[in-house]
């Protein structure tokens, strides 16, 4: 179902609790799942580039526009894992 956000699919998102993470690290990090021998493990969420410099986001979580490709959502119990990873 993630995946989805990844290529703009939100809808089936919506009433599922999220988190917003790089759309860079979630592609890595399922890189990394589907081939960890092959794949260097990514060792941090970077969630800076999602800020300002005055420590707001980016973008409009509720504004769909405002969603690019920079900007992935996962399932909060993925984002649960990686926190405890």
């Amino acid at each position: 179902m993630h995946d989805n956000a990844l290529i703009g699919n939100t809808l089936l998102l919506e009433n599922v609790p999220c988190a917003v993470l790089p759309a860079d690290f979630v592609r890595i990090w399922r890189k990394w799942l589907s081939r960890p021998a092959e794949v260097p493990r990514p060792e941090t969420v970077d969630t800076s580039p999602l800020f300002c410099q005055h420590d707001q986001l980016v973008f409009d979580p509720n504004a769909p526009n405002d969603w690019d490709s920079d900007v992935a959502l996962i399932q909060m119990s993925e984002w649960l894992i990686l926190q405890e990873l």
